[in-house]
């Protein structure tokens, strides 16, 4: 049972909608809707009582021009509507919200709207009513905030008919329902391009700079190369030696040369996040690749007594359709990641499942690592950032974008003092 209404300092057009049932609508259907109601009132001359509170009045001030020409009562409650009558309205809880209230011989109609309230592209919150009790409750509220005989004057002059009121009803909701439909389906459409253009904006960028890392890869490999030719030769020649002190020679020529190859592991990382990603896929069983990525780290994981187990909650011969070299890569980037975080006697697990709500494939990677900080948790992803000593900070970023390329996605499910679990997404598509 609904709550007696009260009207208090705060209260807000909102407020009412436990007595009203809204129907939410675009920003472009409520103008729309708007013109139209107000199109209805001056093309038919209705006498009619009209309550608006507007803040743009673009778009609209035409149709507010032809009012005053009509039998309509107009009240504005936003006093920039300064052709009409003026009702004060100094209240904390209705200062952003916009609405118009129409009472006609053949309809009642209001609608409400506060746009600040919504952060989702092409919505505002508010709705639109064409019920007679609706628009009484509005009305109540703001004379019981507002008083003006006026408007209580006004509004008893108007005799309605009911029988017709329903009709207009009926045919305008249809209407407003196909409109707010293909708003909606304009707003969805509107969203896709903007992702594609970020999308082909961010694709230019990756060629642009896979082109500029490959002439930079190509300029430095060659002398790069020399350097770790020169320190091996160096290293067979100084363990010739049977020279006390060599010992600090072998020591520098391991560095150069190991100095080198993380060069060239960089320079082979940065080439490979800047291309644009092409995927290859087949028809591929999921397990037999998981269980590849274990047996070439095992040996990795008992030389650090780290333990690591593997679950396939799927059927054993459960086939999908993805590029298996780049998922390969996009597993073996997290499994090392927590290898290297683990100290002896953790384990990592990683767990092959099924999402059936979405259609999706999961597979969980979890360690027993000391977790991600809240600061390092919004930029993990991010290229190039790392807290690794030897780290390039392409790994995380490289795995997610291999994730994306198949339509799926990389996040961190969970992270605390007893380890993370990042979950690798894949859709299920047709074969």
């Amino acid at each position: 049972m609904k709550k007696p209404l009260k009207y208090n300092s705060k209260v807000s057009i909102k407020d009412l909608f436990d007595y009203i049932e809204p129907d939410s609508y675009t920003r472009q259907t409520i103008a729309t809707i708007f013109r139209c109601f107000l199109e209805t009132i001056i093309e038919n001359r209705y006498p009619s009582v009209i309550l608006a509170r507007l803040k743009n009045l673009q778009g609209f001030q035409g149709l507010l021009n032809r009012l005053k020409y009509t039998e309509s009562k107009v009240y504005s409650y936003s006093g920039n509507i300064e052709e009409f009558k003026q009702v004060k309205l100094e209240h904390p809880g209705l200062e952003n919200d916009e609405f118009l209230v129409i009472i006609a011989e053949r309809f009642s109609a209001c609608i409400y709207w506060n746009e600040s309230e919504s952060d989702v592209f092409g919505l505002c919150e508010g709705f639109c009513s064409m019920n007679p009790e609706d628009a009484k409750l509005i009305i109540e509220l703001l004379q019981d905030v507002a008083y003006d005989s006026n408007v209580e004057k006004d509004l008893s002059e108007v005799l309605q008919d009911r029988r017709n009121n329903e009709k207009f009803t009926t045919i305008l909701r249809k209407l407003v329902t196909s409109l707010e439909s293909r708003q909606r389906d304009l707003i969805c459409a509107n969203t896709e391009l903007k992702d594609l253009c970020q999308k082909s904006l961010q694709t230019e960028k990756l060629a642009t700079l896979g082109g500029l890392c490959s002439t930079i890869a190509h300029e430095l490999r060659n002398p790069l190369g020399m350097i770790d030719l020169h320190a091996k030769i160096i290293l067979k020649s100084v363990e010739k030696l049977e020279v006390k002190g060599t010992e600090t020679l072998l020591n520098s020529a391991n560095i150069l040369s190991k100095a080198t190859q993380n060069l060239e592991k960089l320079l082979t990382e940065l080439i490979d996040y800047s291309k644009p990603m092409i995927l290859e896929k087949t028809q591929t069983n999921l397990e037999k690749h998981l269980l590849e990525v274990v047996g070439l780290v095992q040996p990795s994981f008992e030389e650090r007594k780290v333990g690591i187990l593997f679950e396939n909650l799927l059927n054993n011969n459960y086939k999908i359709l993805f590029d298996a070299p780049k998922l390969y890569q996009a597993v073996l980037n997290l499994v090392i990641n927590a290898l290297e975080i683990s100290k002896p006697g953790d384990a990592v697990k990683i767990v092959a499942d099924y999402n059936q709500e979405d259609n999706l494939i999961l597979i969980k990677i979890s360690d027993e690592g000391p977790g991600i900080s809240s600061a390092n948790l919004e930029k993990i992803f991010t290229p190039y950032f790392t807290t690794k000593s030897q780290g390039t900070g392409l790994g995380l970023a490289q795995s997610r974008k291999i994730l994306e390329a198949h339509g799926g996605s990389l996040f961190i499910s969970s992270t605390g003092a007893k380890g993370t679990t990042f979950v690798l997404t894949l859709p299920i598509e047709s074969i």
